[in-house]
């Protein structure tokens, strides 16, 4: 699976709107769409809260398995 529809489906399952992830990861609400809709890919650091946020490894967040 792509990191975009891997974050997309953590933060839809866990009832998030793009902002509230965008505020718990310190980025803009436009950076959590432009991951989503496949445009970026979250940096190193975002990566890591992240995974802290979905309690997931980063190569989850990557698509790779664990």
């Amino acid at each position: 699976m792509e990191t975009k529809k891997i974050i997309l489906k953590l933060r839809t399952e866990r009832g998030m709107s793009q902002d509230e992830l965008a505020n718990k990861v310190m980025v803009t609400r436009q950076a959590a769409s432009r991951w989503e809709n496949g445009d970026t890919v979250p940096n190193t650091d975002t990566l890591r809260l992240l995974s802290k946020e979905f309690d997931v490894s980063i190569n989850t967040l990557l698509g790779e398995p664990r």
